[in-house]
């Protein structure tokens, strides 16, 4: 093969390996979606470099793409041992690579080394895990991640490289190849550090085992590695903890399992409080309660994954109970207003199925779609992959929605009520406080998430303290509204009190009276004689 006809081949190449690098980008697929098809393009494209290698002479090749892909290619004939160091100079990119040959290799020495520097790649591997980051076990032996301290995440700052010679199995030959990167400047941050990552094409992840960064300048970085394959240069962004968060965040469930715990006594044993909205409370107040202190006690037991995946299981189930039973609330408020003279309320069956079967078919549905989202590499809770985190805010979402309008529509007809008719003035006062005290919870319970929502995409740390503030005193706010704020209830509280007071009291006297009487007698015996 002539070598114009080889260079327009090779062109050729190029121009229809960047329409299927652009096709893979605009798709709007998943990020493993994207990963697979990277690897495998890049397999393939590895092996027609090879094959179109095999009818060149020795000759040196550098080819330049209209958008930027850049090939470099070095062929000579086998047992060609004039030269040690091949060197391959690109625009973005160099690679000097040394062959010292290895055991039944020393007389055939390879016939090819290649250089391509892929013009839009870095953009779909961006976002890629590393196999020494926290990250699942892929053969799932230990049933445990590998953690480091702070756990980054990645972004590709270089272009992505694929460096390869003759021989399918390089990693049974002593190499070592220098590819000298240049790139941007990276951000200037305390928590960021540069790495020298190949792409490992079996867990789709990038892993630095075999290469090692000499920082030459802010916009140059040698990468020395012993094998060849696919290699980049990446930011890792480790995430500094805030104490402070983690801080209020234990105090504060602390606090609201105190006064959940209160609540729910009280709604057992207060006599003032039967009816359907008290057992919408109670189960609540559980409901909370149990998340809370699975979540103060397991949500950090990321060293365990079927451990970590219960707790996460665990969580989304009660937190998505507690809104239904929130849910419950407003539909139960708006019984009690549209049906002001007949008040039958919710069925206590239908609320149970509401309150816990809703919850249940959720996370049945969400754990049989993709067990793998419940449980990261950081906390025992929902994954962000795949959108989901969706599982839990979209009904969240919903029944916020949902008792909005409710109450909307109560405070409309309340207000009908008042200007319409002459109703028992005590029955609307009633239901205007309760309109008011639910209101108040649906701002307790709605908002703290609406605040959370804000972390998903962009952490603010503003939003980071008022969604845990918020967030970690909710049982506080539900024993405030709920318990402390209702008269009938302090008037039963004083009522325990008092009443405790008094036999406190009728045992002290009875005691007094007991050694009175004994004295008496002992005075009788000693004046009788005894």
């Amino acid at each position: 093969m002539n070598s114009q006809n080889a260079e327009g081949k090779l062109q050729g190449f190029l121009d229809i390996l960047e329409k299927q690098i652009n096709l893979v980008g605009q798709q709007s697929e998943t990020v493993e979606w994207r990963h697979r098809i990277a690897t495998e393009l890049m397999a393939t494209v590895e092996k027609l470099l090879r094959t179109l290698a095999l009818t060149m002479r020795d000759r040196m090749i550098s080819i330049t793409s209209s958008n930027g892909t850049e090939l470099g290619l070095a062929v000579r004939q086998a047992g060609n041992q004039s030269q040690e160091t091949v060197t391959l100079q690109q625009s973005k990119t160099q690679m000097e690579l040394k062959w010292a040959g290895a055991p039944g290799q020393k007389n055939e020495g390879f016939t090819l080394a290649g250089l391509l520097t892929y013009q839009g790649m870095s953009p779909i591997l961006d976002g890629a895990g590393r196999v020494e980051a926290p990250a699942w076990d892929e053969i799932g032996r230990t049933g445990k991640w590998t953690r480091e301290p702070g756990r980054p995440s990645y972004r590709v700052l270089s272009p992505v490289v694929s460096a390869f010679i003759s021989d399918p199995n390089p990693q049974a030959l002593d190499l070592s190849a220098s590819i000298c990167f240049s790139h941007p400047v990276p951000e200037k941050k305390t928590d960021l550090r540069l790495l020298c990552a190949y792409w490992e094409p079996g867990s789709r992840r990038w892993a630095t085992d075999g290469c090692t960064l000499q920082k030459l300048n802010a916009t140059t970085t040698r990468c020395q590695c012993n094998h060849l394959t696919s290699f980049a240069v990446l930011m890792a962004f480790y995430e500094l903890e805030d104490w402070t968060l983690d801080v209020i965040t234990k105090v504060g469930l602390v606090i609201s399992l105190l006064c959940l715990l209160l609540a729910i006594i009280t709604f057992l044993f207060c006599r003032t409080l039967k009816g359907p909205r008290t057992t919408i409370h109670l189960h609540l107040c559980l409901a909370l309660f149990i998340a809370y202190s699975v979540f103060l006690t397991g949500t950090s037991s990321t060293g365990n994954r079927v451990v970590c995946g219960v707790v996460a299981g665990l969580l989304h189930y009660f937190f998505l109970a507690a809104f239904c039973w929130m849910c419950l609330e407003g539909a139960e408020l708006y019984l009690l207003v549209v049906q002001v003279f007949t008040p039958h309320g919710l069925r206590r069956r239908y609320m149970f199925l509401l309150g816990y079967g809703v919850p249940a078919l959720i996370v049945g549905i969400s754990a049989t779609t993709y067990s793998q989202g419940y449980g990261t590499a950081r906390h025992c809770w929902l994954s962000l992959e795949k959108q989901f985190i969706w599982s839990f805010l979209a009904p969240v979402c919903i029944i916020i929605a949902v008792n909005a309008v409710i109450f909307v529509v109560t405070v409309w007809k309340l207000s009908l009520k008042f200007a319409d008719i002459n109703p028992d003035m005590s029955q609307l006062k009633k239901l205007r406080v309760l309109t008011i005290t639910a209101i108040a919870q649906l701002c307790v319970l709605g908002t703290t998430w609406i605040f959370g929502m804000f972390q998903f995409n962009q952490r603010s740390l503003v939003a980071s303290y008022i969604f845990t503030i918020l967030n970690s005193l909710q049982g506080l706010f539900i024993f405030l509204l709920h318990c402390l704020l209702k008269k009938q209830v302090r008037d039963e509280y004083r009522r325990w009190l008092s009443c405790g007071g008094i036999k406190r009291a009728a045992k002290s006297s009875e005691f007094s009276s007991s050694i009175t009487i004994t004295r008496q007698g002992l005075q009788r015996s000693q004046e009788s004689g005894w």
